[in-house]
């Protein structure tokens, strides 16, 4: 198999002590990597080391200047319309990557429909549930971070770059993500890979960033509707029949950025485990529920559940089961028309 052609984009603005630590770390762990390293309007000691380290680089280097600060994702954007390599790498200048992490995630790029790669992002991006209780290394999310992404060349030919017009941040990667899954490019958490990043510098006074956030949130959720957060009860007596067609439902709305809690009795859990369905998805959290007292513990962890997350809502089974315990639950066919089906 063809090893992938890579480089790996880093846009800087000043910090040139940590900027230097992550331009390290990449040249330790990705020697055939060409680095696009952009100059986002540095101050001249920063400007210096950049030279020094492009310099040694070589044709191994793209070196990009901006008069100003454009902003990261427009810095990002510009390095991207330079690229013609099967996969680009995103980085903050404060993200550390260990000797294996470039390795490890071209292997990832490799899984079926892949356009989004990401690493588990310390501290932006929490440890899934999933991790705790299974040995998964690949399962599809929705949750990435400018400490780290890659992007396939197919893929950001279909759908272009990234909004500039949005926050820079969480919003606009969900955009981006939202944008990709339309087109059926899947996003997949390298699970064994970690690495570490430093919050962003932000431009502006706080108010301006709040007006920001909040226009692209609304921007957002006028495009692609809001994130939705389901809890699924399935009987004792449903089949393994009827548990595969409900995972296979809540894995196309678990791609559209839903969450959701499935419980599962004891025989129902150990056949989806069997099956892989631990490593589904990071948005699709199962609970066994025991043997005794089933009903009892139920209850006790949708308290527990909806006290973390007060937007949880019950939802009946395919075959419109009850939620017990809950009077008032959404009907089966929310989940189809969440799975846009």
């Amino acid at each position: 198999m063809t090893t992938p052609t890579l480089d790996i984009i880093i846009p800087v603005w000043n910090s040139p002590a940590e900027t230097r630590g992550c331009l390290v770390s990449v040249m330790e762990s990705a020697q055939t990597a060409r680095l696009i390293i952009i100059n986002n309007g540095c101050d001249r000691t920063t400007e210096l080391m950049l030279e020094e380290i492009c310099d040694h680089l070589g044709e191994r280097a793209l070196y990009l200047t901006m008069e100003r600060n454009i902003g990261f994702v427009p810095a990002v954007n510009r390095a991207l319309k330079r690229s013609e390599a099967d996969w680009c790498i995103i980085l903050r200048p404060t993200t550390i990557i260990n000797p294996h992490c470039i390795q490890q995630l071209l292997q990832t790029t490799t899984l079926e429909q892949a356009g989004l790669v990401t690493p588990r992002c310390l501290p932006e991006i929490p440890l899934p549930t999933q991790l705790l209780k299974s040995n998964c290394t690949t399962l599809e999310t929705c949750e990435i971070s400018f400490v780290a992404i890659a992007i396939s060349k197919v893929m950001r030919e279909t759908i272009g770059l990234f909004d500039e017009e949005l926050d820079g941040g969480p919003w606009c990667l969900k955009d981006y993500r939202y944008r990709a899954d339309a087109h059926g490019f899947r996003t997949y958490l390298a699970a064994t890979v970690t690495v570490e990043g430093q919050p962003a510098a932000l431009l502006g006074s706080l108010e301006r960033r709040r007006r920001l956030v909040e226009t692209a949130r609304t921007i957002c959720q006028q495009r692609w509707g809001t994130q939705e957060h389901l809890a699924i009860y399935l009987p004792k007596e449903t089949d393994e029949e009827k548990l595969n067609e409900t995972l296979k439902l809540l894995l196309s709305a678990a791609r559209h950025g839903h969450l959701f809690e499935l419980f599962l009795h004891g025989r129902q859990y150990h056949a989806a485990c069997k099956s892989g369905a631990t490593c589904l998805h990071c948005g699709i959290t199962l609970h066994k529920l025991p043997a005794l007292f089933t009903i009892r513990r139920l209850a006790r962890t949708m308290t527990a559940l909806t006290t973390t997350y007060p937007q949880l809502q019950a939802v009946c089974g395919l075959d419109d089961t009850p939620f017990p315990g809950f009077d008032s639950t959404l009907p089966h066919t929310k989940l189809f028309q969440l799975a846009k089906l």
